[in-house]
């Protein structure tokens, strides 16, 4: 990995973690975006929380229609009654009787005197509710308050709400005076000998039971003191209005049930806080490490998708894919057991990481994409430059060193050519000729690297990898030069003579990569192997031979037929390297046979060999390779091995 790529993944990492921040900052300080977070937690809680069982130690007393109905009035409760009612809860053996009605407001006299009394003469723990907000009761009604009930009785029945829905979420923990005392949950619990709350913690919600049974035990006030006396034994004894319209209050539970779940009594909200903290539970939601964790993971994925490099459409498609998985895991998780995980703060990052490496990161890429294809659409087939596109390392800027095979290509007498023709005749015969060229050699994958006036040079290789290079490149110079033969015939025939082409092929490790000055590079390949290639090229005119091969390719091609030209030392080698020519045509295979033995004689320089190759050219009277070696052996040289003066 170059420092550039270990740079632009660095880059990109931070900002994925700055996507996961401003996520969370905008999620928790964005009322919407905080609100929606919390309705989908309301949703889980609503919809999907486990079953549990009923609760043991909490009964409600619930002062119904039923019971309302006996009386004249229904409001303020008839104070006899309420009197009545604790001291049959006392008698049943209640354990703390807590009662869920403001006494703010005189009744019958004769009726308050007994409700007064009671309060002052029942030895249970009892409590009532109790509040002094002026919102709630005016200086008359809390005085009258203040004398109904003593202050050890007293216990603040304020709901904690959330101010955006109005729905109530969190425990009212209360103070410690007398005009603002304990919280009802807190006086209930510490009257029944647990520890009372010290924090406005979450309320944590029992919607539902097993067999849809109510979460709390419940019996109408009219009818309790009639009831066994074991129904209320030891129990925490809650006595308040279970009514339609009367101290009703929006919950969580609401985002699915808007009826009495939903809209819950205040009585039953307050049984809901007490039993949390009986029972041991809490608010099953993630801490604000985890929301973190979670969130920064999310922007981490939207990094790591981004790397794929598959579009800004491929990533948000898939991203989509994982994201709604992820919401069904954290709704059906929670159903099992696992805690409110948060879903748009961690949506919200992946999103911003897409998007801001997209508009960050991604023009850098899409600049270099241009250059690509700007550099080699013009050199390599569409879909080379495809594969540079999605992998730019593969062009290599600095130069690295690779096996390639290269192909060098002239057509013979072009510069005599070139005198003949006018020069909008010459251009229209080369660029015809070069087009055609071009085209089969992209079609095997090849790379054009230049034109050198009618001569081509192309590598294999380079700069996208393939395993059969050399393959390629034999089988693109047979098709090269059926090619050029035939646009040769057809330019002949219109009376410009237009010479052969021959073609040189030679695999090595070269240096190849792009090359230059700061204003212009190309990209090219240096090393020996390109000119032993350009060498292969042009002793094709000594043989008499169109292509040409040297043995390093021909190692490398065992699907594909050859047959031996000599042991050739190029000009300014010392080593003599085996050059071949294709032997494709299935027609000729009885020459090729032949001509192994004759060539075998030769190379060992046995005289027979002279009568070998008679015979040969007395068969084959046309082909080329013979009639080089019979010129060879008419000078005396009756050997294989063939040393060029020229290049």
């Amino acid at each position: 990995m170059t420092n550039a790529d270990k740079k632009r993944l660095a880059t990109s990492f931070v900002i994925s973690l700055m996507a996961g921040v401003v996520a969370l900052v905008v999620t928790m300080n964005f009322q919407v975006l905080r609100q929606l977070e919390i309705v989908t937690g309301d949703m889980r809680i609503g919809s999907m929380s486990p079953p549990s069982k009923q609760s043991e130690d909490i009964v409600v007393v619930a002062i119904d229609e039923g019971t309302l109905a006996q009386f004249p009035y229904r409001s303020p409760v008839d104070r006899e009654f309420i009197a009545k009612l604790i001291k049959a809860m006392e008698a049943k053996g209640a354990k703390v009787i807590g009662v869920d009605i403001l006494l703010d407001q005189a009744t019958e006299p004769a009726k308050d005197d007994v409700l007064r009394q009671a309060i002052r003469d029942v030895k249970t723990p009892l409590f009532f509710s109790y509040s002094s907000l002026p919102a709630i009761v005016t200086e008359e009604q809390l005085a009258y308050m203040n004398d109904m009930v003593p202050p050890q009785n007293r216990a603040e029945a304020n709901l904690a709400k959330d101010p955006n829905d109005d729905s109530v979420r969190w425990i009212n923990v209360g103070g410690n005076t007398d005009l603002r005392p304990m919280g009802f949950v807190g006086k209930a619990l510490t009257l029944a000998g647990y520890k009372a709350p010290t924090t406005s913690d979450e309320i944590a919600w029992k919607p539902r039971t097993y067999a849809e049974i109510p979460v709390f035990k419940e019996y109408p006030a009219s009818a309790a003191q009639f009831l066994p006396d074991a129904w209320f034994k030891d129990k925490i004894v809650l006595i308040g209005a279970v009514l339609s319209i009367t101290d009703r209050h929006r919950t969580p539970l609401a985002i699915v049930d808007d009826g009495d779940q939903g809209n819950m009594p205040g009585i039953l909200i307050m049984a809901q806080s007490i039993s949390q903290y009986i029972e041991g539970r809490t608010a099953n939601r993630l801490e604000l490490p985890g929301v973190v964790a979670i969130t920064l993971g999310f922007a981490l994925l939207g990094f790591a998708i981004s790397q794929l490099k598959k579009g800004i459409a491929f990533s948000f498609g898939v991203g989509g894919i994982l994201v709604i998985a992820y919401w069904a895991f954290a709704f059906f998780g929670f159903q099992r057991g696992l805690p409110i995980l948060p879903v748009i703060a961690p949506t919200l990052a992946f999103a911003l990481s897409l998007w801001m490496m997209d508009t960050l990161i991604g023009r850098a890429e899409r600049k270099q994409r241009q250059f690509v294809q700007g550099a080699f659409s013009r050199y390599v087939s569409p879909d080379v430059v495809d594969q540079l596109v999605n992998n730019p390392e593969a062009m290599s800027i600095s130069g690295i060193r690779r096996e390639a095979t290269f192909i060098f290509t002239d057509i013979a007498g072009f510069t005599t050519l070139s005198e003949l023709l006018t020069s909008e005749k010459l251009s229209d015969v080369l660029n015809a000729y070069l087009d055609g060229a071009c085209g089969i050699i992209q079609k095997y994958g090849g790379t054009i690297d230049k034109f050198i006036g009618d001569a081509i040079m192309a590598i294999f290789n380079a700069p996208i990898p393939m395993a059969d290079h050399a393959e390629r490149a034999v089988k693109c110079a047979v098709e090269l030069d059926a090619y050029a033969e035939a646009f040769r015939i057809a330019q002949n025939a219109v009376e410009v003579p237009l010479g052969i082409t021959r073609l040189g092929i030679h695999t090595g490790i070269a240096t190849i990569g792009n090359f230059g000055s700061a204003s212009r590079m190309d990209f090219t390949a240096l090393g020996d192997t390109v000119n032993t290639a350009a060498r292969t090229e042009g002793v094709n005119k000594y043989f008499g031979t169109r292509i040409c091969v040297t043995q390093e390719t021909v190692a490398l091609c065992p699907n594909i037929k050859f047959r031996p030209i000599g042991d050739v030392v190029l000009k300014g080698k010392v080593q003599a390297v085996t050059l071949y020519s294709p032997a494709l045509d299935d027609a000729d295979q009885a020459l090729y046979a032949d001509y192994a033995v004759a060539f075998d004689l030769l190379r060992k320089e046995d005289p027979a060999a002279v009568d070998a190759l008679n015979l040969l050219a007395g068969k084959y009277p046309d082909d080329a390779i013979v009639k080089f070696h019979l010129g060879r052996i008419a000078k005396g040289l009756v050997s294989a091995r063939v040393v060029m003066e020229d290049k």
